[in-house]
């Protein structure tokens, strides 16, 4: 019986673990580049050639010069119409004064540094040189293709061959604020649950092969002052009335599964059983109906066990009621009040 349950148990908790691993193993694998970076942590832009400009990379910048901006982001209000912008996008050039291979790419920053990001480009294009270096630190991105067909819309308006903004044009920016901060935090956050959804996982299956599964069904047996060969007799000899939630009733005990854990119940307990039936709705329209045989015992104990069936449901209440003759089968709401208020009348129902 033990080694039976154990493995109803260890089979009922593998949907459920391999659901955590493979939520674990995509945060984990959706984070990774992120990880990677954190881990090597930030690296100076200005020191980096154009081939090692790739996406992942946390950077520190110092800007004083930029080319104007080619993408805003803006978010409107759906009431009012009314718009506000959020981000820009501006042309920046890689490297430093003495770099001899250079390109462009792009930055985005906050709506609240465009007015000193448009003094930066206009300075440029007045042939003056702009004083107060704007710092950054974020990480670089690929454009999108809506980004890139901006950024790359930028140079054709300005006279730029197909082949020139190919050779001459990333199609990276920095995404300021990402991995750095509170972005970098809520990353470790996000790689933390994973592992943790992998590791509970594996856990899980370990304590389930170990019997975690059968340990509430034995201390109920030593509870109730039964041997374990008294519930091996029992369990033999019981009618198996559900597959599913292995439960069975016999002449002294009832066996049935709540999720992967194995139970026990003594018959002569059972005061009170229905049936509930649960309607699932989505935007007012039926998406299906669960059922519990709701079993309740003299000491006030409670139980919903789950069935597949309507007619499993009615079949369990049906055996309950012809082998069990002291329990109340069936609901109205003057037994449930008898039941919390006033138990004393709850037997007399029945007759």
């Amino acid at each position: 019986m033990f080694n039976k349950l154990k493995k109803k148990s260890v089979t009922k908790s593998l949907p459920l673990v391999i659901l955590m691993i493979a939520l674990g193993i995509f945060v984990l694998v959706l984070e990774s580049g992120e990880f990677q970076a954190l881990i090597k942590g930030p690296v100076a832009f200005e020191s980096l050639a154009p081939d090692e400009i790739v996406e992942n990379v946390i950077v520190e910048a110092s800007i004083d010069t930029n080319f104007g901006w080619f993408v805003e982001e803006y978010e409107e209000n759906t009431d009012t119409h009314a718009t506000r912008s959020k981000y820009f996008y501006y042309v920046i050039w890689t490297g430093d004064d003495d770099a001899t291979d250079w390109c462009y790419m792009g930055i985005k920053v906050p709506a609240s540094d465009a007015d000193a990001m448009d003094a930066m480009a206009d300075a440029y294009y007045n042939g003056e040189y702009y004083l107060d270096t704007m710092e950054y630190s974020g990480a670089i991105e690929k454009m999108t293709d809506e980004e890139y067909m901006y950024f790359e819309e930028y140079f054709s308006e300005a006279g730029w061959t197909a082949e020139e903004i190919e050779e001459w044009t990333l199609p990276y920016y920095i995404n300021v604020g990402d991995l750095v901060g509170a972005s970098a935090v809520f990353t470790y956050i996000l790689i933390g649950i994973g592992a943790a959804l992998v590791i509970g996982a594996i856990l899980l299956l370990v304590f389930a092969l170990k019997g975690s599964g059968i340990k509430a069904l034995k201390k109920e047996l030593e509870d109730a002052g039964f041997s374990e060969n008294d519930a091996e007799y029992e369990y033999e000899n019981a009618k198996l009335l559900s597959k599913s939630g292995d439960i069975r009733i016999g002449r002294r005990m009832m066996f049935y599964m709540l999720g992967s854990k194995a139970h026990m119940l003594q018959t002569d307990k059972i005061v009170w059983a229905y049936l509930k039936s649960t309607t699932h709705r989505t935007n007012g329209i039926k998406t299906g109906t669960t059922y519990q045989v709701a079993i309740y015992t003299y000491t006030k104990k409670m139980i919903n066990i789950s069935v597949n069936k309507e007619t499993i449901g009615q079949e369990i209440l049906k055996y309950m009621n012809e082998t069990m003759p002291w329990a109340v089968i069936g609901y109205s709401d003057d037994l449930n009040r008898m039941y919390f208020s006033d138990y004393p009348k709850l037997p007399t129902a029945a007759l």
